[in-house]
This record gives C-alpha cells, structure tokens and sequence, in this order.
C-alpha cells in the first residue's frame, strides 16, 4: 500500500505511527532513529549537482525526478518524515519544520513582504510576533495596520484604505485564538478582506497562526488560509521540551517558504524532528 493510499484508509491519527518511514531503510528499526549527520553521500557527482540544482531553485523538478539527501540545512529523513506526517492534519501540500515558532513567523513574514508593503494583522498577537511587526518589519519599511475582534468587515476594509497603501496589501495575518486573550476572529471573512484587495499581478495571501487550536481542533485552510503556522513549543510538541515551528501550505508558495529557509539558516534540527515526532502519536 503507497503513501498515497494509507491516506485515503486511515485517519491521522493512525498515521502518525509510521506514515512515510520504511524500517528496511534502517537495519529493520521500527522506530525512525536520528540521522545526525551534516552530510550526504551522493552516488555521482552530476546526481550531486542536480539536487542542487533542485534544493537552490535553479530549475524545476523533471517529471518523477526526486530530490534526494544533500545537507541538513537543505533537507533531513526525521524532518522530511515529521513534515510529511504534520501536514496530514491540515490537508495542505507541503510543510516546512523550523527551529522556533518565531523563525517560522518571521520567514512568512520576510517571504511575503517587501519594502513598501502592507501587512494587516489581527491584534493582539503573541508578543514576539508584536515586537516584530512593530520594531523589524518597520525597520524594514514595511507598513503595518491592526484590527481588532469587534471590528466589522467594513470597518477594517476602511481601516486599509486609510492607511493610504492599500494597494500594496501583501499579506493578511490573523492569529485565532489570539495569545493571551483567546480572541477568536473570523477567518472566512479575513478570506473575503484578502480577495478584495488582491490583483491579478499581485494576491494577497493570508496566514493563519493556529498555535492555540493546534491541528487536531481548527483547519484554517478549509476556512480560505494560504498558510498555516504553528509554534509547533506548544501543543503540538507537548511535553515542554522542544522549541519548534512550522509552516504548512501549497506546494508553490511553501516551494518560497522552504527556499527561503534554506538561505536563513533556520529549519529545525534531526533531534527537534524526532522528538517531535514521538509528540506527535500521542496528539
């Protein structure tokens, strides 16, 4: 039975024991063991150069070409396997593990927005992601705008039309329940506000920090989210142990995510995947 087919069959939750490992991959192990190693090896040195080539953006994959193992800063087996297995929960394509919730956060962030743009956000916010909404996407000349719970569609449409960038909308941010208040926002209407002003040359993306509910509670993306995040510290982890993130999303726009987290340096280590893959059989 494929992959594919094991999905279809069984619920996540099953899943979770084994989905994407072959213990023929490790001496018969039926457990996945750590892969602590910086480096692969290659068979050839042209395969090398086309993983490479694959991993940096430079060209797109062939039909059934796959990216094999290169380095642990580009790809690992207990992160490829902790990444097939999360994004299960949130029906998405693809998922990126990151060392903190807040690289995870501040990549989105770093992804989506440039000079110039405008980012509206739900507020409150976790305080991490406040400080960096307000201090280091300023400081990056970035615009920004909150809204709050009891704000009407309408009301926050003109709050972006105020701003007087509203045409440089880039990226909706909504954090539901919020950290620390528990304010709930409406994510089908966050959807609508992002269409809105989107442009045929230019959407608008919403992200979803779905850290509160975790993945067994709410799917923002049944709900209209492009991306979902998590600081995965928390319930996904469980066991007040690890420090991790995550992104989940479609595979062109976490193809950016991952691109970019190749470069940033800051994708999660084979201990934090492993660990968090024992968290995740008992969520």
């Amino acid at each position: 039975m494929d992959d594919h087919d094991k999905r279809k069959q069984f619920s996540p939750e099953t899943l979770m024991m084994s989905y994407g490992y072959n213990p023929q991959w490790s001496e018969g192990a039926v457990k996945c063991p750590i892969f602590q190693t910086s480096t692969f090896v290659f068979n050839t040195a042209e395969e090398g150069k086309a993983f490479f080539e694959i991993a940096y953006g430079m060209r797109d994959q062939k039909p059934n070409e796959k990216l094999g193992l290169i380095y642990s800063r580009l790809n690992n087996p207990d992160l490829e396997i902790l990444e097939g297995r999360l994004k299960l929960w949130d029906k998405a394509d693809a998922c990126a593990v990151f060392e903190s919730g807040m690289s995870a956060i501040s990549t989105v962030f770093l992804e989506f927005l440039k000079p110039g743009s405008l980012l509206l956000h739900s507020k409150p916010v976790y305080g991490g992601t406040d400080h960096f909404i307000h201090h280091i996407l300023k400081g990056f000349g970035i615009h920004t705008v909150g809204f709050h719970p009891k704000m009407s569609e309408q009301e926050i449409i003109q709050l972006v039309e105020d701003t007087g960038h509203s045409d440089q909308l880039a990226l909706v941010y909504i954090e539901t329940p919020a950290n620390p208040t528990n304010a709930l926002f409406d994510l089908s209407m966050a959807r609508r506000i992002a269409d809105r002003f989107s442009r045929d040359d230019a959407p608008v993306y919403l992200a979803v920090d779905n850290t509160y509910m975790g993945p067994l509670w709410q799917h923002p993306m049944e709900h209209g989210a492009d991306l979902v995040v998590y600081s995965a510290t928390k319930y996904i982890a469980g066991h007040s142990d690890v420090i991790a993130g995550a992104v989940l999303g479609n595979h062109e726009l976490m193809a950016r995510i991952r691109g970019l987290r190749t470069f940033l340096g800051n994708m999660a280590g084979p201990w934090t995947g492993w660990l968090l893959m024992r968290s995740l059989e008992t969520l």
